[in-house]
Formats: C-alpha cells, structure tokens, sequence
C-alpha cells in the first residue's frame, strides 16, 4: 500500500477546498435522489400510499443510522493515526478495517432483524412489513459501505466518495422512478434501493487500496471497538430517534394522511442536516485545535463559527413563511399545501438544530461526548411529552413543534455547558438574536 501521511494531505489547503467541493457534491446529489422520488410518489400515488411509504423510509432512516453506532468519527480517526505511522502502519490498519468489519456486520445483523420486528409492529400493512424485511438487508453492506468511506476520508479520496454516490443516487432516481411510472408498490420500490446499496459495496471494496482478502481479525481491537461504542452509539441512537419520533407518533397517534404531510414537509429538513454536518465536520480539525490548546481562542471560533449557519438558518425560517405554500404546491402539488404551517415550524426548528449541530463538536473536542448524550436523552423526553400532548390534536402541525421543542432543548443544555467550560464563549448572544428571529417568525404565523 502507498504510504502518503494523512498531515500532508490534511494541511494542504487546496486538498481540504477540493475534498469539501466533492463532500458537497456527493450531499447535493443525495439530496436531488431523494427529492425527486418523494415529489413522483406524492404526484403519482393516492396520499396513504405515500403515508406508507414515509414509514418505510423513516424506519429506514432510523436503524440506518443506529446500525453504524455512531463509530464514523472514530473510524476516520482511528484509520488516520494508525496510517500516519513510521512503522507497521499497513498491518495496523488492515487488523483495524477487518475487526472493524467484523464488528459491524454483527451490528448489521442485529439490526436488520429489529428493523423487520418494527416494521410488523408500527403497522399491519403488508407493504409496510415486507418492505422493512428488505431495506433491512441492507444494513450490513451499509455498514461496511461507512468504514469504505472512512477509508477513503482518512486517505483524502473524497472524490472516490462522490464518484460511488453519484452512481447510486442516479440509479436510485432512474430506476425507483420507471417502478413508480409503472405502478410497481413500495415493495419492488425498496428492493431497488436495497440493489443499489451491494452496488455501492462492490464498487468501494474492487478499487479499495488494500484488497479485501488481506484484511485481518484480531480481538483486542474488536474489544477496543466494543468498549468505545456505548458513548457513539447512544448518542447516535438517541439522535436518530429525535428525528424519527414525531413521525412514528403520527403514525400511531394521527392518520396516514397527516403523517404524509409530515413527511413531504420533513423532506426539507434533509438537505440542511447534510449540507450541515458537512459544515462542522470541514470545521471539525480547527474546533479541536483551538479548544485543546487555546480554550479562550476556541471559544471565540465556536462562536464564529456558529454565527453563519445561524444567519443561514434565520433567513430561512423567514421565508418559508412567504415561500411554503408555493413551494410545497410546486414540488408536490396541490393536496400537500395544507401542510405548509408544518413546514414552516420544521423551518424555524432548524435554528437550534444549527446550534446542537456546532454545540456537538465543541463538547467533543472537550472530552465532554458524554453532554451531548445526555442532551439528546433530554430532547427524546422532551420531544414525546410534547408529541404526545399535541399529536392527537394538531397531527402533523404537532409533530413539528415536538421536534422543535426537542431541539431547543438541546440547544439550551449543550450552550449552558460550554459556557460554563469557556467562559468567553459568546454562543449566548447568537442564540438570543436566533431566539428573537423565532418570536418574530411566530408572531408573523400567527398573523396569517
């Protein structure tokens, strides 16, 4: 394996603008396959059809993000130590990437099964069950689709990534696309989308700078891997379901009809949370550089850093009050416009969500993961009491205040923590401008 140090290749500012350009371009094409397949089934099947498929997709969307354990990061950063080594860096990462794929197919495995589980307990239609069954088939490639990806992170091939996501997410828009047109159900849809994951798979692992027959097993780095993952992977978890719980309460809590109002209207939040993490995670190096070395200066470039998705975020909010109708009767046509009020409180939610977001990263590079684990619990709590009390009455206009209530409640745990440990920190200041920008977006609501 060609050596080349992960220093060399991170300090070149050139390299870090490219592999961002390609990490963004790889988010805007998910963004397009996911788009585009939500507006034709709302466009082309009756609105419990699409209820359906919302479910799928968000059972789909949950276990897909518990299954990796929140172990991303730690793989990259593992991946890049251990090839930045002088010597027996080669043995090191093929032990690492082979008792890491042992690792989480048994997590894959786990999860299929209770993906499938779900699936037959959420609801009694046969779509629902059968396209759980499949989607959870899934999980196991996905999983070793992420330590291919934090290989080709930790060695600078982004445009690897964007290569591999460019083929999937065409052949997800072409492919699910001609099925719907047919008039194939959600069953033959997620076995399209299950293809195009081993797909992925093939394609990362027959160009993988190691050949896959040379990865190794050893146990002390899968009991290394097992002792680290409860922090990730509760964390993980309990993030996953904050994003999913508001549309699991609708299901057992409101009608088919309202959670596919939920779920046209949630489609917007997609595109933020990607075009987001790929933001912090571009500022992620510096974060932890800064409050390592530097705690004041770190304070001030979290607070920097906080401010232009803020603003972002802010601007945003407000215009989905003009804008959602419009927007919602454009993309998905005229049945979905009565879910324009919940599209403008996912809007307003992004802004705390923005905060959670870069709030995350200044506790990681603090040693303090454990606070966002409690914040995320916080939230959960918060997110089903307010669900459960607004649901039943409101119905997907509820479930978007639950989720934004849970974000709130992030934000104000994960901002009080930091600004307890940095005391110049002025996330403060950003969070009451962003407050202000709510208050007056509700009032405008309000009024209309």
């Amino acid at each position: 394996m060609d050596h080349i140090p992960i220093q060399d290749q991170q300090n070149s500012t050139a390299r870090v603008g490219r592999n961002f350009l390609w990490m963004t371009w790889s988010g805007i094409i998910s963004i397009a396959s996911s788009l585009l397949v939500w507006v034709f089934m709302a466009r082309m099947r009756d609105i419990e059809d699409v209820g359906r498929f919302a479910i799928v997709m968000g059972l789909y969307a949950l276990f897909l993000n518990i299954t990796i354990l929140g172990l991303m990061p730690y793989l990259v950063n593992e991946i890049s130590r251990r090839s930045s080594l002088i010597t027996g860096h080669e043995r090191s990462v093929k032990e690492f990437i082979g008792s890491s794929a042992l690792f989480l197919s048994i997590s894959g495995i786990l999860c299929a099964i209770a993906m499938t589980a779900s699936g037959f307990i959420i609801s009694d239609s046969y779509q629902v069950r059968m396209s759980a069954l499949v989607l959870g088939l899934t999980l196991v490639p996905s999983n070793l689709i992420a330590i291919a990806e934090a290989t080709a992170i930790s060695y600078g091939r982004m445009r690897l990534i964007a290569a591999v996501a460019t083929i999937e997410n065409l052949l997800k828009i072409i492919v699910p696309l001609a099925l719907i047109f047919t008039g194939f159900d959600i069953v033959a849809i997620s076995v399209s989308f299950a293809a195009t994951r081993f797909v992925s798979m093939v394609v990362y692992f027959a160009v993988s700078i190691v050949p896959v027959w040379h990865y190794a097993f050893q146990f002390s780095e899968f009991r290394k891997l097992a002792s680290v993952c409860p922090t990730f992977a509760g964390t993980s978890v309990m993030a996953s379901l904050n994003w999913q719980a508001p549309l699991f309460m609708l299901a057992y809590l409101s009608t088919e009809g309202q959670t596919a109002e939920f779920g046209a209207a949630s489609r917007f939040l997609i595109p933020v949370s990607i075009l987001l993490a790929g933001y912090v995670n571009t500022v992620q190096p510096n974060v932890a550089r800064l409050v390592l070395n530097e705690p004041e200066k770190g304070g001030r470039y979290l607070s920097k850093i906080t401010t232009y998705p803020l603003i972002v975020a802010v601007v945003a909010a407000f215009g989905s009050v003009f804008l959602s109708e419009y927007v919602l009767h454009l993309l998905f046509g005229e049945k979905y416009v009565t879910a324009a009020p919940t599209l403008n409180l996912l809007a307003m939610s992004v802004i705390p969500f923005c905060i959670v977001m870069v709030a995350s990263r200044g506790l990681i590079a603090t040693g303090l993961q454990r606070i966002d684990l409690y914040a995320n619990v916080a939230g959960f709590i918060v997110c089903v009491c307010a669900g459960i009390a607004a649901i039943p009455r409101y119905g997907a206009l509820g479930a978007a205040a639950a989720l934004l209530a849970c974000f709130s409640a992030m934000a104000l745990i994960e901002i009080a923590v930091l600004s307890k440990r940095m005391g110049v920190i002025k996330i403060w200041r950003r969070a009451a401008l962003s407050s202000a920008g709510v208050v007056l977006i509700s009032l405008l609501i309000w009024n209309f």
